[in-house]
């Protein structure tokens, strides 16, 4: 069995929901939901079957099904093109059978929060609405998206350390029961289940993160070892903590890096080269906000020396003095014998040569940005 469920403890607590699950109407033979995307390692478990299997993108989902992300692993379970739940890490889900009722035209999906966290994206197409229920150790959780909705919803379902549940709604509206009670969480709010307790009363999520730096489309040029990149956001001083997450794909999917820090900056100095997108969001305890925009920016590897052109004096001359002058790419840094010379931010640059009698070689070197190298050289013979 997957680590999270080896000790005994655990192993009633899924016993429990799996009952639960068990209440709920069933219909067998039918496909509930598809795991249409994996991070890492996923596992599924089916109705009926003993062991826990890896996952592969595309298994289809049956009633009483259950899935399971471990460590840095997450997955995504669409019902259809417009709904979908994105399980984050170390998180176990019971799916329920997707019902349809053509007289109300609705779809209703059925779940089982066990642990871990999901995030629900409901969508406002389709001639059928959406209702989803996820039941979580301490409340239950309703919410209605698609026709007849009133667009739109976005939620997040969290189970604490302490098997209290998190539910924050960032657009449209969820019910949230328990202990008899309903409270109503609409869109930018959140409320806070313990166990055994009614829900509190719903409030604001944190503000929405500004982030600063890097700015959008920045590049980062290396040529040996990576660049160090500075990430800073700001943010209300109420909030405790940000979820920062870094990736190789806008839909972040290729997470990088996915981690909660207390400070409003964060230093990578280990990225490859490539196209990499980030963004954060400001937690208030158990509760996150909505995520930030999100940015992109380019690390780029130069192994390319920069352009060098130089008009030298002829190979033998009659003077001791001589202009030399030349153009290099805008940005580099152009020594001569090894002098640092001014460029103008064309690259052009001119310097006054003191030539010996006799034999005099001729050195002029152009660095870029990330230390590549050219260089230009000349004997020239000075008679006077």
């Amino acid at each position: 069995l997957p680590e999270r469920l080896t000790s005994a403890g655990a192993e009633r607590s899924k016993d429990r929901e799996v009952m639960q699950a068990q209440d709920m109407p069933k219909a067998v033979g039918e496909v509930a939901a598809t795991l249409s995307w994996t991070r890492n390692n996923v596992k599924s478990k089916g109705s009926e079957a003993i062991a826990w299997q890896s996952a592969d993108v595309g298994k289809l989902l049956y009633d009483r099904d259950a899935v399971q992300t471990l460590n840095r692993s997450a997955a995504q379970i669409t019902f259809d093109e417009d709904n979908s739940i994105d399980m984050g890490s170390n998180s176990l889900l019971i799916i329920k059978q997707m019902n349809h009722d053509p007289v109300h035209h609705e779809k209703r999906s059925f779940m089982v929060l066990v642990d871990g966290d999901l995030h629900g994206h409901l969508g406002a197409g389709g001639k059928d609405s959406m209702f989803v229920q996820v039941s979580t150790p301490g409340a239950m959780v309703k919410t209605r998206g698609g026709s007849g909705a009133d667009g739109t919803v976005d939620f997040k379902i969290s189970i604490n350390p302490d098997n209290s549940s998190t539910i924050a709604v960032y657009s449209g509206s969820a019910a949230v029961i328990a202990q008899g009670q309903t409270v109503m969480v609409g869109a930018n709010q959140a409320t806070v289940v313990g166990l055994n307790q009614a829900p509190l009363a719903p409030g604001e999520l944190p503000d929405r993160v500004h982030l600063k730096t890097p700015s959008a489309d920045s590049a980062f040029y290396y040529r040996d070892l990576p660049p160090k990149i500075r990430f800073a956001w700001r943010s209300k001083p109420s909030v405790t903590g940000f979820h920062y997450i870094l990736a190789r794909d806008s839909y972040f999917h290729e997470i990088v890096t996915d981690e909660v820090f207390s400070t409003d900056r964060f230093n990578h100095g280990n990225l490859k080269k490539g196209t990499y997108y980030w963004k954060v969001s400001a937690k208030s305890g158990t509760i996150e906000g909505m995520f930030s925009e999100t940015r992109q920016f380019n690390v780029v590897r130069d192994t390319t020396p920069p352009s060098l052109q130089v008009r030298f004096p002829p190979g033998t001359v009659s003077t001791g003095r001589y202009i030399l002058r030349g153009k290099t790419e805008p940005g580099a840094r152009v020594f001569v014998g090894g002098k640092r010379v001014y460029t103008t931010k064309t690259g052009k640059f001119e310097y006054r040569l003191k030539l010996r009698p006799g034999m005099n070689v001729i050195v002029v070197e152009a660095f870029d940005g990330v230390d590549n190298v050219a260089y230009r050289s000349r004997r020239v013979v000075s008679k006077y």
